[in-house]
């Protein structure tokens, strides 16, 4: 309550600079997703800063069909999972270059903050931006971050310094630069460093006894940096080259059973990456974009439990070589022709002495088209991959190839007004990781690639009136099925990697967000959003879990936000509301999982300092108000009732 005392008191004092701030600070418009033929949600810096998000799975939380698994705590696994068709099958794009992991498939959105970020936007079952790498089209979902470009004929430096502290203990101090050179060039750069001690009190339940206790192993410590380098060439095109590294230490918590805590697993984090992007044109109609990226990862996993014969020191470095080239094509002003060819490299390397040491080499081959005219939108893309891996030790797995088609589609029912039918349907799929295929006596050699589909039936409004008031209303039914899912079953005392799973998906997508200028001082956004999501098992009819609600995913879910701007300071209200799940995918009382309701609220402003550009933004936010530790994974508490004062100075 005192960081929010301190906010106040500050923000009455100072005058609060305009709502239109420089967009290479901070963006309130990214410009309507309701004309897209699939669903698309974005979220930019502005709207991010106003309702206190800090990290990407903050952002995400405003997303409907999103379900982000969290282990608990700054140092907990995060990832994200679209409409139930498993982590593995949503891709994440970080200004323009995939993000990828061929070890376990997944990608730890908790690494990323959103310092510097302009915008983060989530695709489900397609695109409409036919110009951008070919092995996105192998997703069913696509999580894009773009970071803020600094724009070149703004002042010469912009820098920004910024603290955050929490009454948890977490300190994150950050510093960046954003620096124009000569007429054409530009450079930015960040670093953040982020450290907390992790051990929050939660309160343990078994029946009618309840204890406070302490979490314990889930400290972290990690820092974090990247630069950029931009160039405007003119006619010849644009060029971007980047640079980001992070090096992190934390322990792995563990789950909490019955009291019992006994953590003693810690992970080393280290990675690199460069990447280079070129973007050029030839003559008006021909555009093309070349893209090469290295990624190398090393972690050390040690696990010094003392019931182990000798503590486990497991280390392992994967590294990815990756290429993408596109050309677009534009044949009229309403007719577009793209073919995109991405080639990766990945290799493994880990301590465990049965490891064959794998070699992955990938082609993703996209060819596109698209009609754009004043009421109907249609995409159509067709991608052919083929995946070739050597092994130092065995024999050679075969050539693996897929054809995955797509289409989208939407129309403008009324001409005058937008609102908009779209429906869209996709084939995706998701190689084996190296885990499936070689980690120890659990890989399958012989697995094969996920298969999924899905089909989106949808309907969006969206209506602009005078003084920048608007409101908008989406609906979006679908269905898809999984096949060939990767699952460990037991073979005596063994488990092993299998493709036996199948899985039927459902459900029914709402979003509205409304904007209101009450009167010349007050202006009012509110967001709802609410998904109705049935996955279900349908491997075997004999099956004790047929029909059942595959594990951790929500059959009801739903967030709302209410945003207050004000000449004196902004409020941000969140609530996000998740019903009942299970941690197995037996749905049975004994693996149930309780529903949880998390609120939120955010006080803020930005305060102008002198005439020269000098800025001040302060922030204190109150996180799960209820204070209750309920759980996203079971086992795993999250943090209770917290308060974060952040605080970032710009000159």
């Amino acid at each position: 309550m005192h960081l929010a005392a301190i906010m106040i008191a500050v923000s009455l004092a100072l005058p609060q600079t305009p709502d239109t701030l420089s967009a290479a600070v901070a963006v309130e418009s990214l410009g309507s997703a309701h004309e897209a033929s699939v669903p698309v949600q974005s979220v930019t810096s502005l709207q991010m800063a106003r309702t206190g998000a800090v990290s990407l799975q903050d952002a995400l939380r405003s997303f409907s069909g999103v379900n982000i698994r969290d282990y608990g705590g700054e140092g907990g696994l995060k990832t994200v999972d679209v409409r139930s068709f498993g982590a593995q099958h949503t891709a994440v794009c970080y200004d323009g270059m995939v993000i990828s992991n061929a070890q376990n498939g997944t990608v730890d959105i908790g690494r990323f903050g959103l310092e510097d970020i302009e915008s983060v936007k989530l695709e489900t079952g397609g695109s409409d931006d036919i110009f951008r790498p070919a092995r996105l089209a192998a997703s069913m979902g696509v999580l894009s971050v773009s970071n803020a470009r600094p724009q070149f004929d703004s002042c010469g430096t912009v820098a920004s310094v910024r603290m955050r502290v929490s009454s948890l203990g977490t300190i994150s101090p950050a510093v960046s630069v954003r620096q124009r050179i000569g007429s054409a060039w530009a450079m930015t750069a960040r670093a953040e460093y982020l450290s907390t001690p992790g051990d929050y009190p939660f309160l343990l339940r078994n029946g009618e006894l309840v204890t406070k206790e302490k979490r314990l192993n889930s400290d972290v410590q990690t820092f974090s940096g990247e630069a950029n380098l931009f160039g405007d060439l003119g006619s010849a095109g644009d060029l971007s080259v980047k640079m980001s590294w992070l090096a992190g230490e934390r322990g792995l918590p563990g789950s909490v059973v019955l009291y019992t805590q006994n953590p003693t697993e810690r992970l080393w984090d280290r990675d690199l990456r460069l990447s280079a992007l070129y973007v050029g044109r030839a003559g008006k109609a021909l555009r093309y974009r070349a893209q090469l990226g290295w990624d190398c990862s090393s972690n050390r996993y040690l696990d010094s439990n003392p019931s182990l014969p000798a503590p486990e020191d497991d280390r392992y470095r994967q590294q990815e070589f990756a290429s993408s080239f596109s050309a677009l094509w534009a044949a009229s002003d309403v007719l577009s022709f793209s073919a995109s060819e991405d080639l990766a490299v990945n290799t493994l390397w880990t301590s465990l002495a049965d490891c064959p040491f794998p070699v992955r080499e990938s082609s993703y081959t996209a060819i596109s088209g698209k009609y754009s005219g004043s009421r109907l939108t249609a995409v159509a893309t067709l991608l052919a991959t083929v995946m070739a891996e050597q092994l130092r030790q065995g024999e050679n797995p075969p050539l693996r190839s897929r054809l995955s088609p797509s289409i989208s589609a939407s129309y403008r029912l009324l001409e005058d007004h937008a609102l908009l039918l779209r429906a869209s349907y996709r084939e995706g799929f998701r190689m084996p990781t190296f885990n499936d295929l070689y980690y120890s006596r659990v890989g399958n050699r012989e697995l094969e690639p996920e298969k999924s589909r899905q089909i989106n039936l949808g309907l969006s409004w969206e209506e602009h009136w005078r003084k920048g008031n608007s409101a908008s209303l989406s609906v979006d039914g679908y269905a898809g099925k999984v096949r060939d899912k990767i699952v460990a079953i037991p073979t005596m005392f063994i488990w092993r990697m299998r493709n036996v799973g199948v899985v039927s998906l459902s459900g029914v997508e709402i979003t509205a967000s409304g904007t209101l200028a009450a009167s010349s001082w007050l202006r009012l956004r509110a967001t709802a959003s609410y998904s109705l999501q049935n996955a279900l098992n349908v491997t075997s009819p004999d099956a004790k879990n047929y029909r059942h609600q595959i594990a951790y995913v929500p059959r009801n879910s739903g967030n709302g936000s209410l945003t207050l701007v004000t000449p004196w300071l902004n409020v941000g209200y969140v609530v996000t509301a998740v019903g009942r799940r299970w941690s197995l995918d037996q749905n049975l009382p004994a693996y149930a999982i309780d529903p949880y309701t998390d609120h939120s609220i955010s006080l803020n402003r930005d305060l102008k300092l002198g005439t020269k550009g000098r800025l001040l933004h302060v922030s204190a936010d109150a996180l799960n108000l209820g204070g209750k530790n309920y759980e996203i994974i079971k086992y795993y508490p999250m943090p209770g009732r917290q308060f974060r004062l952040t605080i970032r100075f710009t000159i």
